[in-house]
């Protein structure tokens, strides 16, 4: 396969510099957005921020005819819960998932990853480049941690989620 990846969402730094060296020209495959919720200060105003963005995610991964894997990778204060993020992630990406798959009458594979305990950026970008190089369907809708995906791919780790 030949991946290619878009990126769109927020970009805090250094983080943000580093996921702009693996967008690629061309109709992408991938799309990376990334979400800044560091701001907010309880896990109701994650879900409501997430909520917010929903509709311009949406609209632009629906703009993307070849899009196969839509990855939103999410940075969160440590006040808040990490399981509070997971569990909003997850229905973010399975209501994401759904609505794509119907409108496209095809399969797009929805990763919603907190990469709030992230240090090793480049090991990050790997794992996104994993996943595009693979056929939509693995992954499914699923909400990860960084612990989850560090020592293997997202589709390994959606799969062990799974089961």
């Amino acid at each position: 396969m030949n991946p290619r990846i878009a990126v769109a969402g927020d970009r805090p730094q250094p983080l943000g510099s580093a996921i702009d060296t693996i967008a690629q020209s061309g109709e992408p495959t991938c799309l990376l957005w990334l979400i800044d919720l560091s701001a907010e200060t309880s896990a109701r105003r994650v879900r409501a921020e997430l909520k917010s963005r929903y509709a311009d995610m949406l609209a632009h991964a629906a703009s993307l005819t070849a899009l196969r894997h839509l990855i939103i990778l999410c940075l969160h204060d440590e006040s808040i819960a990490e399981r509070k993020v997971h569990a909003a992630g997850a229905a973010f990406a399975t209501r994401l998932h759904a609505e794509l798959e119907r409108a496209r009458g095809r399969y797009v594979d929805v990763a919603v990853i907190d990469i709030s305990a992230c240090r090793d950026t480049r090991r990050l970008l790997d794992r996104v480049e994993e996943a595009a190089d693979q056929p939509a369907g693995p992954a499914g809708s699923v909400a990860l941690t960084w612990r989850e995906i560090r020592d293997r791919t997202i589709h390994a780790a959606a799969a062990a989620a799974e089961y």
